[in-house]
């Protein structure tokens, strides 16, 4: 394997135009969705939903959508134009918005919910494929931090503007800017160039058809054992995370008391904090190796949920949210890398997709068990499960896997 050169933050601009693109599109299609996710639970919660309805259609519902049409986008992003799908996704998304912003009350915003969410089926494999390609190995988890740190401003200023828009114009109208947003996104994402397609005419390789290709990406990833691995790793975390996914912001509402526009600035904090978790992990999975990075996200994930349930001042939220910041954005670049570095160009797309979505289908019952711990034992109890099942996460990482790129490239993937 070729001697890692050293990496400085200075180098991000170096990445090229293309990556560029990709991180200003981010930025333009993400500060609208960031603020959406903190309170689009409480824009349920407005519309007559119940905790326990909040989690059923932020979790189950949408979990149920992905599982039947993930592996579908990922082989899309496989077979066809990753840049045409990459940008049609964001107009998908716009449609979605502005449905929800019609929707009389909870159940109506099912079809623009779905609409709003279609964008990551096609938009997840094209850009984990793209960030993939657009340099070396070596610098892998660097090019994933340099897209987290995008989605970390946005996390930073989305939140903030957000929970100050919702407080005095309401939540349609954050909608119908995200919507906005959306489109110029999808004008940016059109410039990229794709270096896949070159190597693609040159070689004249096409990728499978639909179910050939999902049988494949299935065999892949039930032939590798650190794939096996790492799905039962990301299903642990998926289901401590999905079971709170919905309950956040309630909690900090109806337990802490918090405003709408306070609980944007400490949304705001810990968009701060993960943008440098983001850049540290990027980094340091580059320069340490991916488990470290990756145990050290997940202990400290679950130390932070802990930490959440007995924090009832702003002061002592913004706390926590600083350093859930930083742990939960640890995980992304690292993770990412290390998948990235399992499969192969070709079928990226889809083995990604496939494994998401079956993870996806092993969590859909966590929404519906964080909304009846909360109701029926206390709030503070999904929490709890949360911390217990990301530990658990952590240890099969530390006591199982191991790091892909220590055997060398000419060693074959276990």
């Amino acid at each position: 394997m070729s001697k890692r050169k050293p990496f400085s933050l200075l180098a991000y601009p170096r990445f090229g135009r293309d990556m560029n693109l990709i991180v200003l599109s981010l930025i333009l299609a993400n500060i609208g969705s960031n603020a959406e996710g903190r309170f689009f639970p409480l824009y349920v919660r407005e519309l007559g939903a119940s905790p326990t309805e909040v989690n059923f259609l932020v979790g189950t519902v949408v979990g149920l959508f992905v599982v039947l049409l993930s592996p579908i986008g990922g082989w899309a992003t496989d077979r066809y134009r990753r840049i045409s799908l990459y940008a049609l996704g964001p107009i998908v998304g716009a449609i979605g918005e502005i449905l929800m912003a019609l929707a009389p009350r909870w159940g109506w915003l099912v079809p623009g919910y779905l609409l709003s969410v279609f964008p990551g089926l096609l938009v997840g494999p094209a850009l984990f494929g793209l960030v993939s390609d657009l340099g070396p190995e070596e610098t892998r988890g660097s090019r994933f931090a340099y897209q987290a740190a995008a989605l970390g401003i946005c996390a930073a200023v989305g939140p903030l503007l957000g929970g100050l828009v919702y407080e005095h114009y309401g939540y349609r109208t954050l909608m119908l800017g995200q919507a906005v947003m959306l489109c110029l996104a999808s004008i940016v994402r059109s410039r990229i160039h794709d270096p896949r397609e070159a190597t693609r005419r040159t070689a004249g390789y096409r990728a499978p058809a639909l179910g050939p290709g999902l049988k494949q990406a299935l065999a892949m990833i039930l032939a590798s054992r650190q794939l096996r691995l790492a799905f039962l790793v990301a299903t642990l975390m998926g289901l401590g995370t999905a079971a709170v996914g919905g309950l956040v912001s309630l909690f900090m509402s109806e337990v802490a008391h918090v405003s709408q526009a306070d609980m944007g600035m400490v949304f705001a904090i810990a968009g701060v904090t993960t943008i440098v978790g983001s850049v540290v992990s990027g980094i340091a999975a580059d320069r340490l190796g991916r488990k470290p990075v990756l145990a050290v996200a997940l202990f400290g994930t679950a130390i932070g949920f802990i930490w959440f349930t007995g924090a009832r001042s702003l002061a002592a939220l913004g706390a926590v949210w600083l350093y859930q910041g930083f742990v939960g954005s640890l995980a992304g670049p690292a993770a990412d890398a290390f998948v990235a570095d399992l499969t192969d160009p070709n079928s990226r797309g889809t083995v990604r997709s496939v494994f998401n979505a079956l993870m996806t289908l092993a969590v859909l019952p966590a929404p519906l068990l964080g909304g009846f711990l909360w109701e029926r034992l206390a709030p503070a109890a999904s929490f709890w499960f949360a911390a217990f099942a990301v530990a658990i996460a952590g240890l099969v990482l530390v006591v199982w896997m191991k790091e892909p790129r220590r055997s060398g490239p000419s060693q074959p993937r276990q």
